[in-house]
């Protein structure tokens, strides 16, 4: 299959190859005479103009015809011919491939920030205050409306969620990681500042009793709402360091008892693990094969999941390494300085190197809230009852267009902020959707 006509297939919906006989994506000379709908081609996939800030898209966003949902290339037209064909001159497989591929951030190379990530705040779509819509998937919902006016009888616009991953990055285990820490912490005691922790020591060698190991309230809560809404729409998965250094400086070492009692916890209650890659990979792209490797010596329960540490998956084109390291599924496409669609989509996907054009075996599982984002003041600054607004306007989305809500809370921030009651909130909320 051609990646265009991945992409249409994927606008389309769950049934898009079924699809294929009544939309055309080229110019209307070429399409057959019984198709419903001619999406006509901009020049963004041209020779010498694919790769180019020349296909970066003209702001403001031009409107499809009689919607209120803006469009990335090609013009607002919409007209039937001679034969009674529907002719689409906004080139929504452009736009489409635009956002899933991540195209812009090869046409930006120099737009990265301190660790090397492309932010929000330098994305086109974010930029026109477009970032908290699914886009993507409003285009594939607008086409199926198209084919449905044209006389093909499809099935009604499925809602609800298709599914929840509730996910949790361990960056830091345990506050006492080091032996130099616990002397710190025995001060501390003695001069009562801070948080009091006894027996520092022994919490140092155990791991029990040390405040950021909270995971059993953590999967108290998400067994909660896998009862309320079922394991088949609910799951939870927590990403795991296997090694690096920078960022890291040694908190999970995954090989210490302390390490393996938490990973069986988590698997008793009933969470999926997976590799948190290391911020080191997200430059070098080369040492995944050893992290995945490292990750199944020590836990042979984990699974082919993935997220990068601190979202540093920094180049589109590095999908080739994490599909030969043997990563199945990933889970890092959210911005770190924003919630909202990233992508453009809150569906799984294949995704598409944009400098090869060619469609990868990885599937992307779109995160649209990371909490650390909401109250950051380098990022959103928030307070809580407008990070609960936009959590819950987040929420409606994804249920609208019956996808994935994936959201992203670190174990050490439900001791944080307002990260605890908030995630409490947000949970509240999709059940009551």
């Amino acid at each position: 299959m051609s990646t265009q006509r991945y992409v249409l297939d994927f606008l389309l919906g769950e049934n898009g190859e079924d699809l294929e006989n009544h939309v055309f994506y080229g110019t209307q000379e070429a399409a057959p005479s019984n198709v419903k709908i001619v999406i006509v081609p901009s020049n963004f996939f041209d020779d010498g103009v694919y790769g180019t800030s020349a296909t970066l898209p003209e702001t403001p966003f031009a409107m499809l015809p009689d919607s209120e949902i803006p469009f990335l290339f090609g013009e607002p037209r919409l007209e039937k011919d001679e034969n009674g064909r529907v002719v689409l001159y906004a080139d929504l497989v452009a736009s489409a491939y635009f956002m899933l591929s991540r195209y812009e951030e090869i046409v930006k190379p120099d737009s990265r920030d301190q660790h090397g990530r492309f932010l929000a705040h330098d994305s086109v779509v974010f930029q026109q205050k477009y970032g908290f819509r699914p886009l993507v998937d409003e285009w594939g919902r607008y086409l199926r409306n198209l084919l449905r006016k044209a006389g093909v009888d499809l099935p009604a616009e499925k809602h609800g969620f298709k599914k929840i991953y509730l996910t949790h990055d361990i960056d830091t285990p345990f506050i006492l990681w080091r032996k130099k820490q616990v002397f710190k912490q025995w001060i501390k005691n003695m001069i009562h500042y801070g948080r009091k922790i006894p027996n520092p020591y022994k919490v140092y060698k155990t791991g029990i009793g040390d405040p950021y190991n909270n995971f059993a309230e953590i999967i108290g809560y998400d067994t909660d709402l896998k009862n309320k809404m079922g394991e088949s729409i609910v799951g939870s998965v927590y990403f795991m360091i296997a090694a690096g250094n920078s960022y890291t400086k040694s908190y999970c070492n995954i090989e210490l008892p302390k390490y393996q009692a938490m990973l069986k916890q988590l698997e008793e209650g009933g969470a999926e693990i997976g590799l948190h890659a290391s911020y080191e990979a997200g430059g070098d792209p080369m040492l995944l094969k050893c992290e995945m490797e490292r990750m199944f010596n020590y836990c042979v329960s984990a699974t082919t999941k993935s997220r990068h540490h601190f979202l540093r998956w920094r180049e589109p084109g590095h999908i080739d390494e994490i599909e030969k390291a043997g990563i199945t599924e990933d889970f890092t496409l959210g911005y770190a300085d924003s919630v909202g669609f990233r992508v453009g989509t809150c569906r799984p996907y294949k995704f598409i190197n944009p400098k090869t054009v060619a469609l990868s075996n990885v599937l992307i599982h779109p995160m649209e809230i990371m909490e650390c984002s909401l109250d950051r003041k380098n990022y959103m600054g928030l307070d809580f009852e407008a990070a609960k607004s936009v959590c819950e306007e987040i929420a409606a989305k994804v249920y609208d267009y019956n996808g994935e809500f994936i959201i992203l809370w670190h174990n050490s921030s439900f001791l944080q902020s307002y990260h605890n009651m908030l995630y409490r909130e947000i949970l509240k909320y999709v059940v009551e959707l």
